[in-house]
């Protein structure tokens, strides 16, 4: 290596971390030692952009994010540049946001204009301000509010992943600072055949009121595709580093092994057709028009499937597929709840808590709520999930996962759905045993409450209810990376069964097939 690049890049490796890095190549160098026609690199002059998040109904600092774009002609920032946030003051910042937890502190920022959205998640107004740096700096003070209450509904992501896992280079710390900042209740932790506890950084951040966490992992085989398992036990080490062994092992038998670990634990299907290699329903060949498998090993003895994943927030027609397979299942008597999860790996797209479910459960607060209770709301169908819109569906006294009485053959149903003003609400739909039985398009507004809809439902027999909601307007810069990933508003119920027959169970309207757990 020449003398010029090697004195370049020891100066850019001793420079103060948090200054900006100059970066040299060799072709940069007048390869015989003289003076080159180049200017010499310059460090970008910078300001600082003091910022202050305030609740608008107390008045008090809160946590939130903030997300900076560069407008009339200057570049979106670069805090960093991989998935390791740098530290500031209260405040983790990557890429292009700072998520903070004490909602004040400074960070520095290249001169030039831009726009900076502050939010604290998706039941909160968010606040955009431009702003043009200077070398004096600038201060931004928002004032946000909290307009969707959710009393008994805790929010949580249930497939979650930081730097155990051999595809992330989060660290669980920042994770933290992510899921305090866009206002989720529970982080579950599912890195790759690790059991990871957020517990203690959570406790280091002093943060137990805002943030509840449960350990988990993600059961990754390389031949039956991946599920989510929790809660775990911390101590869980069946293979030397606290996972569910999976090695030679069926469906079958990976069910039965987290079965006797962890008894109460929740098995979630996570993206079973989002590729051949990691989909549990392409990889044991189930068929959802008969109800089998043609693969020894596969087992049904799953709880929940991930019907929307983080990566395909962009590609609804995936999303349609799965709902068919998850239809398949309610009619024939296998009732699995639908989730709605980030899988998130990074910093910069498919952010924590998008999509979030949401889960009826006793007690909501963060510093309250435990994974039994996710576990046991989860197990009764009583939650749904969402990217944005806040859904109510009743019918009667029945609420989501509940059997209401169908007398005659008749339900009434109402839906409510609320929304924060920046997110977009465009389409209602209600499902019946699995087919459309009815969809509103609702007029752009930014009404928290959206739309309200009474309506009677036919039910010759024991069916189902369940509704979609999709905007059809991204939630950039909140959500997503700009151009590479819109996200856009989408949410969807669990069901409320109805009993027509009067017995007080549901009976599913088809059979199911022949099972292996079925034959002599």
């Amino acid at each position: 290596m020449r003398a010029a690049t090697l004195l370049l890049l020891a100066m850019a490796c001793t420079r103060d971390p948090g200054a900006p890095k100059v970066i040299v190549t060799y072709d940069d160098v007048n390869e015989a030692g003289g003076a080159g026609d180049l200017p010499l690199p310059r460090l970008e002059e910078r300001g600082g952009l003091s910022f202050e998040i305030v609740d608008d109904a107390t008045g008090q600092r809160m946590p939130g994010k903030l997300t900076i774009l560069g407008a009339k002609g200057t570049k979106d920032p670069r805090f960093t540049k991989n998935d390791i946030g740098r530290e500031e003051e209260g405040a983790i910042c990557a890429y292009d946001r700072i998520f903070s937890l004490a909602g004040v502190g400074v960070v520095p920022l290249p001169v030039g204009t831009y726009d900076v959205t502050v939010s604290r998640g998706i039941e909160w107004t968010i606040a955009t301000q431009r702003i043009t740096m200077t070398t004096a700096g600038v201060e931004v003070r928002a004032r946000i509010k909290h307009v969707i209450d959710t009393p008994h509904w805790a929010s949580g992501d249930f497939h979650v992943h930081a730097a155990s896992s051999p595809d992330s280079r989060v660290p669980m710390r920042d994770r933290v600072y992510e899921f305090i900042a866009d206002g989720v209740d529970m982080i579950v932790s599912t890195d790759h055949n690790v059991v990871a506890d957020y517990a203690p950084v959570i406790a280091d951040l002093h943060a137990e009121k805002l943030l509840s966490s449960v350990a988990g992992d993600e059961v990754s085989t390389g031949s039956w595709g991946h599920f989510g398992a929790f809660p775990l036990p911390h101590d869980m080490d069946n293979e030397g580093h606290g996972a569910i062994a999976v090695r030679a092992k069926t469906a079958t038998e990976i069910f039965a092994s987290i079965r006797a670990s962890a008894p109460n634990a929740i098995i979630d299907v996570h993206h079973p057709r989002l590729e051949q290699a990691t989909g549990y329903f392409l990889l044991g060949k189930f068929d959802d028009k008969r109800d089998t498998s043609t693969r020894k090993g596969f087992s049904y003895d799953f709880d929940a499937i991930e019907i929307l994943n983080g990566y395909q927030d962009t590609n609804r027609r995936t999303i349609d597929r799965v709902m068919t397979d998850w239809f398949a299942l309610l009619d024939r008597g296998h009732l699995v709840t639908a989730t709605g999860n980030s899988d998130t790996h990074h910093l910069k797209y498919n952010l924590g808590g998008y999509p979030r479910n949401y889960v009826l459960v006793d007690h909501d607060e963060p510093g309250v709520v435990t994974g039994a209770d996710i576990a046991r709301g989860l197990r009764a169908h009583h939650s749904y999930f969402t990217t944005g819109p806040i859904v109510e569906l009743r019918v009667g006294e029945a609420g989501i996962g509940d059997l209401a009485p169908a007398p005659g053959g008749r339900a009434t149903a109402t839906i409510a759905v609320r929304a924060a003003p920046w997110v977009s609400v465009s389409r209602v739909i209600v499902y019946v045993g699995g087919k459309e039985m009815k969809r509103w398009t609702v007029p752009d507004g930014d009404a928290v409450a959206r739309f309200r809809q009474t309506f009677d439902v036919a039910a010759p027999h024991d069916t189902y209810v369940v509704v979609r909601v999709e905007g059809d307007h991204p939630l950039s810069p909140v959500v997503g990376g700009g151009k590479e990933v819109s996200v856009t508003p989408f949410a969807l119920t669990n069901p409320i069964f109805l009993d027509a027959n009067a017995n007080g169970k549901y009976d599913p309207p088809i059979a199911h097939g022949a099972h292996a757990s079925d034959e002599p």
